[in-house]
């Protein structure tokens, strides 16, 4: 049986957490041959994601709650690689925006590719988007400078990535982002332990709800993460 621990980063999400999180547990339950489990991993919620969250963990043995003092969507991705009982891991967002069967699919073309890392790229050619102009230029140019400074052979940066606990475990000290740039460090370091990395085709259908990234400030702070760790790396054995 496969081992797999899926991360799902929680920042004030309490009018969607408990379903989708128990959606979540049942979709992974349909899943032949599949020892899962969800980690909630709260990181600077305000709201009553917390308790929402310790509830569903008491109501699902497959449910784990996780609190973090830190902010961010890297510190949340890291602190739950480290906490999970898995080594083959993946990070989705709550709000499900591929749907379920990313999950399925970025396991079955992981074992399919011997071990890769899978992108759910938006990127891809098969990929359906549905998202402003503006947040697909964005997404286009900051993907574009992460393959121009990292080599990294991928169409999507910011897309749903399953994972192995190896590069955290091996290069963790490096991959120091709190933030969205954490998920190309993944990428990057994935890459340094020889992992290929494939992508797979996903269906975004138009956002629901506003996106919480500023094109403005959090856009000047993950081009600056793209230098800074460009410079890094002529450091990094």
């Amino acid at each position: 049986m496969r081992g797999f621990s899926l991360i799902i980063p929680v920042h004030n999400e309490a009018p969607i957490l408990e379903a989708n999180a128990l959606a979540l547990d049942r979709y992974l339950s349909s899943i032949k041959g599949l020892d899962y489990e969800i980690i909630l991993a709260c990181n600077g919620c305000v709201d009553s994601s917390g308790e929402i969250a310790a509830h569903l963990a008491k109501r699902s043995r497959r449910i784990k709650n996780l609190s973090i003092e830190g902010r961010g969507l890297g510190t949340a991705i890291k602190a739950a690689s480290v906490a999970a009982a898995h080594d083959m891991l993946m990070f989705y967002a709550i709000d499900l925006p591929f749907g379920l069967e990313v999950i399925g699919e970025s396991v079955k073309a992981s074992l399919d590719n011997n071990g890769a890392v899978v992108v759910g790229s938006k990127g891809h050619p098969g990929s359906i988007v549905e998202r402003s102009l503006a947040r697909t230029l964005f997404s286009g140019t900051i993907s574009l400078l992460n393959n121009l400074f990292f080599g990294l052979g991928v169409k999507d940066t910011q897309g749903s990535i399953l994972f192995f606990r190896e590069p955290i475990t091996k290069y963790g000290k490096y991959m120091d982002n709190p933030g969205p740039f954490f998920q190309a460090q993944i990428l990057i370091y994935s890459k340094k332990c020889g992992y290929e990395i494939v992508e797979i085709p996903v269906r975004l259908k138009k956002e629901l709800r506003k996106t919480r990234f500023s094109l403005a400030g959090d856009g000047w702070r993950y081009l600056k993460a793209i230098f800074r760790e460009r410079v890094k790396l002529l450091g990094v054995r």
